[in-house]
């Protein structure tokens, strides 16, 4: 064959330019999928730590530890009404490099 075979050097490298641009673009989207469930994992675990160590306390008997219980926990229950968001705008830019694929 040499070098004036099938294809021709300029089009074989543009042909893997191509390619590796693709595999890159597939690559970054596995890594949001993954990064998206390990995000999901860790919050439940979190979920799932603070409620054993809550119920492996006893009850305060002074008002002042009782308030700063509830406190602690009201924070935390409005902290994790953030997971979702967090989880739906990485499941987006998921959806806008698809989209982008395709122009």
């Amino acid at each position: 064959m040499g070098f004036g075979g099938i294809y021709s050097w300029p089009l074989l490298y543009v042909n893997v330019m191509e390619l590796t641009t693709k595999l890159h673009a597939v690559n970054e989207q596995v890594r949001t999928v993954i990064s998206a469930g390990v995000i999901g994992i860790a919050i439940l675990l979190v979920i799932l730590i603070y409620d054993q160590v809550s119920g492996a306390l006893p009850a305060p008997t002074a008002t002042s530890l009782s308030n700063a219980t509830t406190n602690v926990t009201n924070t935390f229950a409005s902290a994790m009404e953030l997971a979702p968001v967090i989880i739906l705008v990485l499941v987006a830019s998921i959806v806008i490099a698809v989209v982008q694929r395709f122009r």
